[in-house]
């Protein structure tokens, strides 16, 4: 099966590749999470209001999650477009792996809040998070992805690392920490991380 290859000659490695990726991945959070952010609180703060505060959460991370990522990938769709024939489930895979870890990890930071301990729902975000976001996105990419759980596992992986590392700058820099430049910092710094797991999960799917 050759439907994981690049079809041009810089593959996922090029300089130019790169540098469009990363561009593509800081303009694309930006812009996503300047529109899912406050959207998110607005449809929140409605479903707070007739599902509770475990629902109103998971509620929020749907918007929140599946915007910031699904505007993301769908910024970085045109890249991939015409080198692999599965770019049209990129933006959908990206969207549904951000509601689905955002909601899983949000309702769960919730609801173990509600019952006083604290410590176990930050450690429950992670866990329910990412366990909901690989599966989503596993199932958006599909049987036409070779190994699409790796490939999962690295976006994941990458979009953990961007985080962290944009927050410690943010915190050096005094950054805003909703403010575009955040954002866009976040999203350039995934952009890295994400053009390289596309290299390293082409080199080992088959």
């Amino acid at each position: 099966m050759t439907s994981h290859a690049p079809t041009t000659n810089d593959g996922w490695t090029g300089a130019g590749f790169r540098v469009r990726w990363i561009l593509a991945s800081a303009v694309g959070m930006a812009v996503a999470g300047s529109v899912a952010r406050p959207l998110s609180y607005f449809v929140g703060g409605l479903a707070h209001e007739g599902l509770g505060t475990v629902f109103g959460e998971a509620v929020v991370g749907v918007v929140a999650g599946g915007g910031t990522l699904g505007g993301v990938a769908l910024a970085q769709w045109p890249l991939l477009r015409g080198r692999v024939v599965w770019a049209g489930r990129w933006p959908a895979a990206g969207t549904a792996g951000g509601a689905a870890g955002a909601a899983a990890g949000f309702a769960a930071l919730a609801g173990l809040t509600l019952l006083g301990a604290e410590t176990l729902g930050a450690a429950a975000v992670l866990v329910f998070g990412i366990a909901a976001f690989l599966r989503a996105y596993s199932l958006v990419l599909g049987r036409r992805v070779p190994r699409a759980g790796w490939l999962a596992a690295g976006v994941g992986a990458a979009f953990l690392a961007a985080g962290l590392v944009s927050v410690i700058v943010a915190w050096l820099s005094g950054l805003d920490g909703g403010g575009p430049a955040f954002a866009a910092l976040f999203g350039g710094l995934y952009g890295v991380g994400s053009v390289w797991a596309l290299a390293s999960w082409s080199r080992t799917a088959v």
